[in-house]
């Protein structure tokens, strides 16, 4: 099957630019594209993945040593195991100037995927965040297990939710370029996706942080924030990361109700800007590791193992 658009909306560097546009534009974005695809491979993903996978080690080791998690530990290693799956979708952009051309079925399951994660990301901080807020250390770890299942939950549905927005699936088969969030996706998917993925969320939580400095003052609050600072380091960063990739999500929208085309300059910032949701997910993963104390705490710990054992290697060979 060819290559199909519904919404009348195309890539410029994939249909060869247009009238109104030049192609010297998309050969200067692809360059620029390719650049910081490569500068966010070789830097922020090896980073963000060994975070990731420290953070996760740690938890787990802490769980089987102490038979229980704390709850901010429970929270966080759903959060740190959802930010390494994020990271591993940005794989599929790693293709970038060029997309991945497949059926209009395995993009919107691909999508599925993706935006459970991307739900579940921000729906489990601001649970993290109400719970602070509330001062609820008082129930037992099953209790908060039940609550990151409901937000699971609730993300699951609200991925099912918005890919039934697409407006692909009387051309299942038909292939196409494939985004995480597809460029032949209904406005109605980018609105709900939009909507309920940040504006929502982000409303909330601000509000909760505003709660939070109010309360600031109170000796049982500054004491939580104290080990619950991690948890706040993260709201600014995914808020920051996630308002640019919306904003220009929220422009595509405007070019297909609209009927306009695409410009090489606007793909290129729509590019950039899905890579700073990656981003944002990798950054979290080292903040996690920096300023989480079991993490960080046992990384030191793991190091000193190691330079022992090093050490250790050296005055038997030195002895021999």
């Amino acid at each position: 099957m060819g290559l199909q658009n519904i919404t009348g909306l195309f890539y410029p560097s994939q249909t060869l630019g247009g009238p109104h546009i030049d192609i010297e534009d998309i050969i200067t974005s692809q360059n620029v594209i390719s650049r910081v695809m490569h500068s966010y491979l070789g830097i922020l993903v090896p980073l963000g993945l060994l975070a990731g996978v420290i953070c996760v080690a740690i938890l787990i080791r802490n769980k089987v040593k102490h038979q229980t998690l704390e709850n901010l530990d429970l929270h966080l290693l759903a959060l740190v195991a959802t930010d390494i799956t994020i990271v591993f979708y940005s794989f599929t952009s790693k293709t970038r100037p060029d997309y991945l051309e497949v059926s209009n079925l395995s993009c919107g399951v691909l999508s599925w995927f993706f935006n459970t994660s991307y739900f579940f990301s921000q729906y489990l901080l601001v649970l993290m965040i109400l719970i602070l807020l509330i001062l609820d250390d008082s129930k037992t770890s099953q209790s908060h297990l039940r609550y990151v299942f409901l937000t699971l939950t609730l993300s699951i549905v609200m991925s099912v939710v918005n890919v039934s927005l697409l407006g692909t699936y009387d051309n299942l088969h038909n292939i196409t370029y494939c985004q995480l969030d597809p460029l032949n996706a209904r406005p109605e998917y980018d609105f709900t996706k939009f909507f309920a993925g940040f504006c929502v969320p982000s409303l909330v939580l601000l509000i909760f942080v505003i709660l939070i400095i109010i309360r600031a003052r109170e000796v049982e609050m500054s004491e939580k924030l104290q080990a619950h600072g991690v948890v706040l380091c993260h709201v600014p960063i995914m808020f920051i990361c996630r308002l640019f990739y919306n904003i220009m999500l929220i422009r595509r929208t405007g070019l297909k109700i609209n009927a306009f085309y695409m410009s090489p300059r606007e793909e290129l910032v729509l590019n950039i800007a899905e890579l700073a949701v990656f981003s944002g997910s990798c950054i979290g993963l080292i903040i996690t590791l920096a300023l989480h104390k079991p993490c960080r705490q046992g990384l030191k710990k793991s190091l000193q193992f190691l330079i022992n054992k090093c050490r250790g290697k050296e005055t038997s060979n030195s002895v021999i």
